[in-house]
Order: C-alpha cells, then structure tokens, then sequence
C-alpha cells in the first residue's frame, strides 16, 4: 500500500460511490415540503455525483443532512415565502443539485430573510 501517496484526493472511487439513495432518503426525511424523487435517471444522478466529487467535504452524509437542513432553514426554499399572483417555490432535489443553484444556495442568496 505504499503506493497511496500517489493517489490523488478523491479517487474514483469516493467519485463512484456516491450513496444516491441515501442523499434521496436524507432530502426526503429533511426537506418534507420538497417533490418526492420518483425516478433517479442518468442526469440527475450525474449531477449529484458532480456535486460530491466537486470537494472532498461533500463526501459524508452528515454535510449533506447540514445542507438540507440549512435548506430548510429558507423561507424561500421550503416553500414558505408566498408572492402574490404566484405559487410557492416547489423545491425538488434536481433543482437543488444543479450547478448554478447549487452555488446560489452554498452562497446564501436564499437565506437573505434569515440573515436580516
């Protein structure tokens, strides 16, 4: 096993083990309010693998629970902010693991009333 140190950060590995269900199963638990997954396809389950293998941090179940429940923390995302003449935001996992919103949401763009 000398030859780790070679290696680099994530292995493709961590990369292919990326636990869908699990992420699915915590977003279900945490997010209630959010559409259920129904069908996981190819484009989302590359989008979800992007985002885990994107940092090293991401690879554990317990950022993603924080994530979620950071999530949860905005009106917005969870669907308790009303605007006239429009439905609520109906949030569902695709939409959150897609790159732009992803980095919206990390960023906080979404917590501004939780913020003031």
């Amino acid at each position: 096993a000398s030859d780790m140190a070679d290696k680099p950060l994530v292995s493709s590995k961590a990369a292919a083990s990326c636990p869908h269900e699990e992420i699915i199963e915590l977003y279900h638990q945490i997010l209630p309010t959010g559409r259920r997954v129904r069908i996981w396809n190819d484009t989302r389950m590359a989008k979800l693998r992007a985002r885990w293998k994107e940092d090293p941090k991401r690879q554990s179940l317990e950022w993603w629970a924080k994530f979620f429940n950071y999530i949860a923390e905005s009106h917005f995302l969870s669907g308790k902010t009303a605007t006239t003449g429009r439905p609520p935001f109906e949030l569902d996992l695709e939409w959150i693991v897609s790159p732009a919103n992803f980095v919206k949401i990390v960023e906080g763009k979404y917590h501004r009333e939780t913020a003031a």
